[in-house]
């Protein structure tokens, strides 16, 4: 019990592994290692393998009969040779058949190869024959596309010019629109100070006529007390006061008129900015004809704004109220 222990604890030994190796093989099976592992009921893989394939390296030894083999492990028994030196001549027939099926193999495989280096000879001759082809086309078509090449930048140089000419005429149209906006910028604070001037006239007016009408009362008032007190100078007096207050009226009534002139003009210089600004509107819209649009612009402007004859006119009225309120 204690060796079987002791064999359990240090492992399968090599003559154990040999041993069940010659058993099997005499039982007329090869020997394998899940053969021998059966045959001992122990023993793993790893350790197995090694210890067989030594057997099977002592095998041809042993199966001469020579001193040297019996040495090793001793003289095979006459079974176990008989059945080895079998094996070993169907090992060798089976050899020699695997031998001549492989060369057989290795000969056609090599048929085939010519036969298929030689298509493949074939069809790389006629790829490089269209290669060629295409060679020759592809250089054809690459002089024709260096002309092309060439022609276009022929082109793109002529265009680069001709935006070169172009960005000119933008920036000098950017120009004239920029003196144009700072005119017409120039003329809207004119019409401002001219509308501001406008209102403080008619104030003036509006205080003047006040003044005269307080006056004119104040003298109708006078003539009343005067008619009371003179009979002769009343009359004298009332037809004088009847005269001077039509000529009020007549005064009022054509200051009236004027400032309603000074409006509609007022209005009329309104509806030329709405007009300029609308035009301005149309040419930031239309860039593309933008400097004919400019000119137009600048002509409509031109013809629209007032030449000097609101400023003129505007002494001579004042000249003419100052005249009537003297008298």
């Amino acid at each position: 019990m204690q060796t079987k222990s002791t064999r359990v604890t240090r492992g399968v030994q090599p003559d154990e592994v040999w041993a069940a190796a010659d058993a099997v093989l005499a039982h007329g099976e090869r020997p394998t290692i899940e053969r021998v592992r059966a045959y001992l009921g122990r023993g793993s893989p790893n350790t197995v393998a090694p210890m067989l394939d030594a057997w099977y390296a002592s095998l041809a030894k042993r199966l001469g009969g020579g001193d040297e083999g019996a040495g090793e492990q001793g003289t095979l028994p006459a079974p176990v040779l008989r059945a080895a030196k079998t094996l070993w001549g169907r090992a060798q027939q089976h050899a020699q058949e695997q031998a001549a099926q492989s060369v057989q193999v290795d000969r056609d495989a090599l048929e085939g190869l010519v036969e298929r280096l030689a298509a493949e000879r074939t069809a790389l001759d006629q790829e490089q024959q269209r290669l060629n082809e295409r060679s020759e086309a592809l250089g054809a078509a690459l002089l024709a596309k260096d002309h092309q090449i060439a022609d276009l930048m022929r082109q793109v140089t002529d265009l680069q010019k001709g935006l070169a000419g172009r960005d000119a005429d933008i920036e000098s149209v950017r120009t004239q629109h920029a003196a144009a906006t700072q005119a017409l910028q120039a003329e809207r604070g004119r019409l401002n100070a001219l509308n501001e001037e406008h209102r403080q006239e008619r104030e003036r007016l509006e205080q003047r006529a006040s003044a005269q009408e307080r006056r004119l009362l104040e003298d109708v008032d006078k003539a009343r007390q005067e008619l009371k007190r003179v009979t002769l100078l009343l009359a004298d007096d009332n037809k004088k006061a009847a005269n001077s207050l039509a000529d009020s009226h007549e005064q009022a009534q054509s200051l009236r008129v004027q400032v309603s002139a000074l409006i509609a003009e007022n209005a009329g210089l309104a509806r030329e900015i709405l007009s300029a600004r609308e035009d301005l509107q149309m040419a930031h819209s239309h860039q593309e004809q933008l400097q004919k649009d400019m000119a137009d612009l600048l002509v409509q402007l031109k013809a629209r704004l007032p030449k000097g004859g609101t400023n003129t006119g505007t002494p001579a009225t004042r000249s003419k109220t100052k005249t009537v309120l003297k008298r």
